[in-house]
């Protein structure tokens, strides 16, 4: 670049935008696997859920259900 010219090259400006795609393409995945993560939870504790109300209907004399680490007490 001449000492007289401003602005970005086209080079500078092609780096710059792969580092940022890159930075975001990053950000995007983790994004992705903590709303995988989250919605796997959801659908453990919404069949936890199912299991209490069913042995709140007809008891077996269970305290809690659990499934994967994950527990909710009978009612």
């Amino acid at each position: 670049m001449k000492v007289d010219e401003s602005g970005f090259s086209l080079w500078e400006l092609s780096v710059s935008l792969a580092v940022v795609m890159g930075w975001m393409t990053s950000f995007v995945m983790q994004g992705n696997e903590r709303i995988q993560r989250l919605s796997d939870t959801l659908f453990i504790y919404e069949r936890l859920q199912g299991e209490v109300l069913l042995e709140a209907t007809e008891p077996t004399g269970r305290e809690q259900v659990c499934e994967k680490g994950f527990c909710l007490p009978t009612l």
